[in-house]
């Protein structure tokens, strides 16, 4: 294995930034939601979270943590199903 780089890891601390940034507005949640057919409370279980948690994001009256924009990234990619 070749030793990384500095601009490696910036490299895949850029990628990993634009990814939360995909799940980062009240909107996205709600198309994320929908186009898995989940309803809030499965969503919330998906993610490992509360409803009132999701709820709360997703009415835009909390702040979406980036864990949670990285866990909805790679639900969509298929890890953890």
């Amino acid at each position: 294995m070749m030793a990384r780089t500095p601009a490696d890891i910036g490299i895949e601390a850029a990628r990993i930034d634009d990814a939360t940034r995909l799940f980062s507005t009240t909107q996205s949640l709600t198309k994320w939601r929908q186009r898995f057919d989940y309803s809030q409370r499965q969503a919330a279980d998906a993610i490992g979270c509360s409803r009132g948690a999701w709820a709360g994001w997703e009415s835009g009256k909390q702040p979406i943590p980036k864990y949670i924009s990285l866990a909805m990234a790679a639900l969509s990619l298929g890890v953890g199903r």
